[in-house]
């Protein structure tokens, strides 16, 4: 009989919450973000699915980074523990993501000195490095990003300065006065926006120094960016068009971006959009 009274008090899952398997792991991250763990039986309770379903996502979001399986559940990732919109933003256009820092990489050679930006681009690019070279040399500014690197091996600079505290990336003089004293082959660069008129942007102007500072101190200097920031213009530009060796973004770049770049001379590469199953991208290099 109590059993019965506690099923009948119990509220009901809400179906909102598990509409697709995206939605129900961002609740899944909502969920550890406020009790630190989580349980493979109460999340398939939760949310009116099976524990096999359950499994799958945590697998999914373990995959990414964004938590740690344990016995019957899981708990945070090191990643996990940066401030949940960081969590959002790294989730945003995941695939995308992912298939531009796959072609980014083919820029990269073995003995390479790199500068990584921080951002949730170049750090799907940190990820992606681990086990890919046997010697690299990174400069980086993303506490996300070094984390991710010193499972790699790799020889790892990071730069000091004032964190903002939304991304965990280090920004401001300090930033600057480090880079000055270096030099690499090659720099990727993330950006909040990207216009015609103002190339590339973002709305910190101390973040767009350390930028400016990065682009200064390589021989080729990369934007790595989806479409969705094409169209966008932030406070700071820390790059015209023109400055920067490559833009590599997804395939659905607005198509007057990529009439302009033609006839500018703005180098770029198009990820196509399944990228993730297939490991060449589309070049497409202005003359």
């Amino acid at each position: 009989m109590q059993d019965q009274i506690e099923s009948t008090l119990k509220p009901a899952p809400d179906p909102s919450l598990f509409a697709t398997a995206e939605d129900r792991r961002h609740q899944i991250l909502r969920l550890l973000e406020h009790e630190g763990n989580v349980k493979v039986e109460n999340l398939a309770e939760r949310f009116a699915v099976s524990q096999v379903t359950i499994r799958k996502d945590l697998a999914e979001l373990e995959e990414q980074g964004l938590l740690q399986r344990t016995y019957g559940g899981a708990v945070f990732s090191h990643r996990s523990r940066f401030n949940i919109s960081f969590i959002e933003r790294v989730q945003l256009k995941a695939g995308q993501k992912e298939g531009i820092a796959r072609a980014a990489i083919e820029h990269i050679h073995e003995g390479d000195t790199i500068i990584l930006d921080g951002g949730t681009t170049t750090l799907s690019l940190a990820a992606a490095l681990v086990g890919r070279f046997r010697s690299l040399f990174v400069i980086t500014n993303s506490v996300p990003a070094s984390l991710e690197l010193a499972r790699a091996g790799y020889e790892l600079l990071l730069v000091g300065g004032q964190v903002r505290n939304h991304s965990l990336t280090l920004i401001g003089p300090v930033a600057v006065r480090t880079l000055e004293n270096f030099h690499a082959d090659r720099a990727f660069l993330g950006t909040s926006g990207t216009t015609l008129t103002h190339g590339h942007s973002t709305p910190n102007p101390l973040d767009a120094e350390v930028k400016r500072a990065m682009i200064r101190s390589a021989d080729e200097s990369y934007v790595l960016t989806d479409s969705s920031k094409f169209g966008h213009a932030c406070l700071a530009t820390y790059a015209r068009l023109e400055e920067v060796s490559l833009i590599i973004t997804d395939s659905n770049i607005p198509h007057p971006f990529v009439e302009t770049f033609n006839k500018r001379g703005v180098a770029y590469e198009l990820v196509p959009e399944d990228a993730g199953t297939q490991a060449d991208a589309t070049v497409a290099e202005a003359v």
